[in-house]
């Protein structure tokens, strides 16, 4: 028998993290009474499957101790070329256990990767070293960011380091709100709230608030990106359908479509966009802020809950 896969945190991103070099405050929009998708309940683990999690547990913990930082600069470098190859797992392995703590409910539901393609981190030079205590220093680093058409400013990240045994992690990341390199960084808590749909609900950033438009019929919900300029169509974010199980296992099972869960023989499934819709504009707010909302997609399928008659 197929063993089943096990996620475990940041295994995957991690490993290949070395090999390429690269809290939710919900606040419900309405109380409803809710039960988990039947593909999100916890099933048994096999006492195979525990060996396989605690040899992968101790893969990571072997891993994290290889890239652990020796001195307060080494962490610094270490996070500012995490952070330009879009690597949260990297990142996160940087981090003091307070920081990991924050921030590893963003990790998860982002999939480990961090920021937008555009703009890009093209160099990074560290300045502004300044010691506060023998445990602890702050940095300024200085991010040069690119697009396709060219550089695209500079932007700073002020990081503090804290000692910890032998070691240094990065114990705070201060970045400002309306930086683009801020969609990069994980480190500001994301408050969400809970959309409700006559069947099921799910969780969706705050920060969606009037960017979106959402139309349901006959169970399929379709989500658009609205731009704050009315002469700038709106645009496709996802959709989500009900199918018939016997539907999806002929053709759909296969095709761009993801399954959110299965309840009285309908397979409720989710199909995002292939590629951001105003690729035409790639230096735009339009780009950015679809490109962001793409990137809490993830966000969408992990709190996916169907909701009980």
């Amino acid at each position: 028998m197929k063993k089943k896969l096990v996620t475990i945190t940041s295994a995957v991103a991690l490993m290949g993290m070395l090999t390429s070099a690269t809290y939710a405050n919900e606040t419900p929009k309405e109380a409803a009474k809710i039960e988990l998708a039947s593909n999100n309940k916890k099933q048994p683990i096999l006492e195979s499957q525990k060996q396989d999690i605690e040899m992968l547990q101790l893969q990571i913990s072997l891993l994290e101790n290889a890239v652990a930082p020796v001195s307060a600069s080494d962490a610094v470098n270490q996070w500012s070329k995490a952070i330009t190859n879009r690597n949260g797992a990297y990142q996160y392995a940087l981090f003091t256990l307070d920081l990991k703590e924050k921030t590893k409910t963003y990790f998860d539901n982002n999939g480990w990767v961090t920021g937008t393609s555009s703009p890009w981190i093209s160099s990074y030079k560290i300045k502004n070293e300044k010691k506060i205590n023998k445990s602890t220093y702050t940095y300024a680093v200085e991010l040069q960011l690119e697009t396709s058409t060219g550089p695209f400013g500079t932007e700073t990240a002020n990081l503090t380091v804290s000692q910890a045994d032998a070691n240094w992690f990065i114990d705070k990341v201060d970045v400002k709100k309306t930086a683009s390199i801020w969609e990069r960084t994980p480190y500001i808590t994301q408050k969400l709230f809970t959309y409700r749909a006559t069947e099921y609900a799910f969780s969706i950033p705050v920060e969606w608030d009037t960017k979106y438009r959402s139309a349901e019929k006959n169970s399929h919900l379709v989500f658009s990106y609205v731009p704050k300029n009315k002469a700038i169509s709106e645009r496709t974010l996802f959709s989500i359908e009900k199918i018939k199980e016997q539907t999806w296992e002929d053709g759909y099972e296969d095709s761009l479509y993801q399954k959110l869960g299965v309840k009285n023989g309908f397979v409720y499934a989710i199909l995002p966009v292939s590629e951001n819709q105003y690729a035409d504009r790639p230096d735009s707010i339009e780009y950015k802020e679809f490109e962001k909302m793409s990137l809490d997609f993830q966000l969408l399928k992990k709190t996916f809950m169907f909701i009980e008659n």
